[in-house]
């Protein structure tokens, strides 16, 4: 009788101790289960994110069988290279055609991962016809994104009479589809760097002067993400093309190509309404010709400027600001140029009004004219206060 009672308590013992194994042999199996399931399903579905919302649930499960598989694929880059590759998006091209393209051409791994990708976030029926750049470093999933953002494949950029070379290059700095860091933009026009071409007006002018004034306002059109070369080469040319007259001109005025610059650019942020440029370069031309001080509130402006106001308001009295561009302080032009002045202001300091005018001062209807006046009691007398 013990024998039996041994013998069932360790058929018992066996089969708790099995019953045990069992148990942690389904643990792990439904642990390895999970893994599974992460890394294959709910790891790849969360990669490639929700579904479009109109696609069907069936066609929803069908694009996520087949993508799944090939998430790496979908997320990694062909290569680490930043080389950029242009590609243009005809109208009317589906995103098949599209696909088979960028495969084509090496931009994109797998032509039918890229279709099936951009079907289940709805990418097809946003693509948009234009230009684009993708880099080597960019994956199929940036890819598809991007199609639906092309680049112009022309900018339109307007340089502004009256801006500084600052001005210029932070607006560049801030298009979005321009490759422009104004520092070295800043570089190239200080002559730090060299230019990036040959330009006539360049033996006209100081050596290793600025090129404040000598970027030529206008409209131009650059390519998409044009560099600062590229950028600063088509304004220079611009100048050179529209101004081969003033070397002539500025002989005629007893001036330099430089010193009619740096007139006509204090005549530039001096005016307001165009129409006026000729008489307010008649009064410059006359103070010059008498030896008074030009004493352009503009040239103050100049000096006291910084990065957070470039053309601040005067608050104190000019003549207390030293600087060799303040003409409240010197006799004669400053150094050189102060803005960039229109094509208008440079025929007009050409061909100013002739006068024996030496004052003007705003007028009092805020029409943005001046009145001028021939002695100083008159320019007093037109005071608005």
């Amino acid at each position: 009788m013990p024998k039996n009672i041994n013998r069932h308590k360790s058929q018992r013992s066996f089969l708790s101790k099995l019953a045990i194994i069992i148990r942690a042999c389904t643990v792990f199996a439904v642990v390895i289960s999970l893994v599974y399931v992460w890394h294959k399903v709910i790891k790849p579905a969360s990669i490639l994110g929700p579904p479009a919302e109109t696609l069907p649930i069936w066609k929803t499960n069908l694009l996520r069988a087949q993508l799944m598989p090939s998430i790496a694929i979908l997320n990694d880059a062909k290569t680490n290279s930043n080389v950029i590759t242009e590609f243009v998006v005809i109208s009317g091209e589906n995103a098949k055609t599209i696909s088979e393209r960028l495969a084509t051409q090496g931009i994109v791994p797998d032509a039918n991962l890229l279709t099936q990708y951009m079907i289940y976030k709805g990418i097809d029926s946003r693509i948009q016809s234009g230009y684009f750049q993708f880099s080597g470093d960019m994956n199929t999933i940036q890819i598809a994104h991007s199609l639906t953002s092309s680049i112009p494949s022309e900018i339109n950029f307007y340089v502004w009479p009256g801006w500084r070379r600052e001005q210029l290059a932070q607006s560049l700095a801030r298009h979005p589809h321009l490759s422009v860091d104004s520092d070295t933009f800043l570089a190239f026009i200080n002559r730090d760097l060299q230019l990036p071409g040959q330009y006539d007006f360049i033996n006209q002018i100081p050596p290793e002067t600025p090129l404040e004034g000598y970027l030529y306002p206008g409209n131009y059109i650059f390519s998409p993400k044009a560099s600062e070369s590229e950028i600063l080469n088509q304004i220079l040319t611009t100048f050179d093309n529209n101004t081969s007259y003033l070397q002539d001109q500025a002989i005629l005025h007893n001036l330099t190509l430089h010193e009619l610059v740096t007139l006509a650019s204090i005549v530039q942020r001096e005016l307001v309404i165009d129409d006026e440029a000729p008489k307010i370069a008649s009064v410059f031309f006359n103070r010059l010709s008498l030896g008074m001080p030009l004493a352009a509130d503009a040239t103050t402006q100049y000096a006291l400027a910084n990065s957070n106001n470039w053309w601040p308001q005067l608050s104190i009295d000019p003549r207390l600001v030293e600087s060799p561009y303040n003409t409240y302080v010197i006799l004669g032009l400053p150094p050189g140029p102060i803005c960039n002045p229109s094509a208008n202001t440079l025929e007009s300091v050409t061909k100013p009004e002739h006068s024996d005018l030496l004052y003007f001062r705003a007028a009092c209807d805020n029409s943005g004219r001046h009145n001028f006046s021939y002695t100083y009691e008159q320019h007093l007398a037109a005071n608005c206060n």
